[in-house]
């Protein structure tokens, strides 16, 4: 037998046997099925991006624009970082909310930020300023509250709380326990 003749012969015995056994693992393995996502895994994510959401009677409702987005299919909810939110009211006014973090879930209509929560309101003559470490906005019922420490000042007014609840469409806020109201004359800029 020539050596090439046994170089060939040998190859394609390597290569029959080496089939034979992927075959084999294929066979002990069972057929290959989609993975499935764990509790951890987020099906997409988005960079830079801005969300609009509107209400069922398709008036613009709020919008969130984030440094990132990750949806989790298993429980249908959001995870943001540096979230941006804009709650926009009928009268045309708008509420601001930046945090650090922030997480949505039922259809974006609850929203969870925490972690440096700031919510501005620029409505003359009223702007206002709040500041605590954790915010929950309910917008289906224009709810916003809190049972954590908050501040808000306006140009005249601090006041320190712990909890809150702020009915955004009718401009109240009822704080829930250790008020602590300061006031005084207003700022001229």
């Amino acid at each position: 037998m020539s050596r090439l003749t046994f170089i060939t012969l040998l190859s394609v015995i390597i290569l029959a046997l080496a089939s034979l056994v992927h075959w084999q693992d294929n066979l002990i393995d069972g057929p290959v099925s989609p993975q499935q996502a764990r509790d951890d895994e987020a099906d997409f994510f988005m960079l830079n991006a801005t969300t609009t959401q509107f209400s069922p009677a398709g008036k613009l409702d709020h919008r969130l624009k984030a440094d990132e987005i990750k949806h989790f299919p298993v429980d249908n909810s959001t995870t943001t970082s540096s979230p941006n939110i804009t709650l926009f009211h009928a009268d045309g006014s708008a509420w601001y909310i930046n945090a650090k973090q922030g997480s949505t879930t039922d259809n974006n209509t609850i929203i969870e930020l925490w972690d440096n929560v700031v919510l501005k309101r620029d409505t003359p003559p009223n702007v206002l300023h709040l500041k605590t470490n954790k915010l929950t906005v309910v917008a289906s019922e224009n709810l916003i509250h809190t049972d954590q420490d908050v501040v808000i000042t306006d140009s005249a007014t601090r006041i320190n709380a712990t909890g809150m609840k702020a009915y955004t469409e009718q401009r109240k806020i009822k704080f829930l326990s250790n008020v602590r109201v300061i006031h005084g004359p207003a700022k001229i800029n």
